[in-house]
């Protein structure tokens, strides 16, 4: 690999796609680790995304089984998870160390954790706010910072380099 000595410009465009597809990565790796951290404590695999699922659905989510109200959920957490990674990526530049990137997303994610848990859920679906008091939770969002932290890594290898033919 060629290096140049100019420093690589990247558009909008590129930084948000690098960001979703880091929400994505984030959503999925969250889902499984609340999952498993569900069965260790004999609750459903799917009790986060049904929880979830009652900021449409009420307590009418509130069930331990997969469907519809599960998808919901699902989808509700892709959503945040994507918001919060575009936001991160307007703000943080991807031209930073991986590292110093990983840390400010840690950073980042923990202080959306605790935004979401004093703020938002404790006026819309207090179930959820009194359930995200575990601690799989919590590191669930660190998995998350790590994750969206990441997404400079992903900007950067959506550039291909000019090699010489």
């Amino acid at each position: 690999m060629i290096e140049s000595s100019q420093p690589v410009a990247f558009n909008r465009t590129e930084r948000l796609l690098a960001a979703v597809q880091a929400a994505n990565l984030s959503a999925i790796l969250t889902i499984f680790l609340c999952g498993i951290a569900s069965r260790s404590s004999n609750h459903s695999f799917w009790t986060v995304p049904n929880l979830m699922a009652g900021l449409l659905y009420g307590q009418s989510s509130l069930r331990p089984d997969f469907g519809f109200h599960t998808l919901t959920g699902l989808a509700i957490h892709l959503l945040f998870s994507t918001l919060f990674a575009l936001l991160f990526a307007t703000i943080i530049p991807p031209t930073l160390k991986p590292f110093t990137s990983l840390l400010i997303g840690i950073f980042a994610a923990t202080s959306w954790f605790y935004l979401m848990d004093g703020f938002f859920w404790r006026r819309t679906f207090p179930p959820v706010a009194i359930y995200s008091r575990r601690p799989s939770i919590f590191f669930s969002f660190v998995l998350m910072g790590i994750c969206i932290g990441l997404y400079s890594v992903f900007v950067r290898s959506s550039k291909e380099p000019n090699l010489p033919v």
